[in-house]
């Protein structure tokens, strides 16, 4: 039998999210947009938590500074685009397709800023 090496694993937490560009929309445009990426292709799961669905596009880092902040617990988001959906459903049939909704609600960062997001709907 080969003897293996002892593998070291860290948790690194998410720490703090950054946003480049958020977007609030009524229920129906916010389906609009989501039937449109996945007609173009685009893979989409949604996030749910808190009573708002959201679709959160991740920005590429093209640079060190922002490579390192990410490993140290900054995520960095392009754009999030949300509504409110106070009842979670699994599944969103639009035309002939089905989104998948995930209940984010137990990742903690997700449903903090599932909570941020709705605490902004309601200014």
């Amino acid at each position: 039998m080969i003897k293996e090496e002892k593998v070291e694993i860290t948790l690194r937490p998410v720490r703090k999210i950054v946003i480049f560009q958020c977007m609030e929309f009524s229920n129906e445009e916010f389906f609009q947009r989501v039937e449109l990426l996945a007609t173009c292709g685009e893979p989409v799961m949604l996030n749910w938590a808190e009573g708002i669905v959201f679709l959160g596009m991740p920005y590429h880092p093209d640079c060190g500074e922002i490579v390192e902040r990410t490993l140290k617990g900054t995520v960095y988001w392009s754009s999030v685009q949300f509504s409110s959906m106070p009842k979670y459903q699994p599944i969103k049939k639009l035309g002939s397709r089905k989104i998948p909704i995930i209940d984010q609600t137990s990742i903690s960062h997700l449903r903090q800023l599932a909570q941020w997001l709705k605490e902004r709907a309601e200014a």
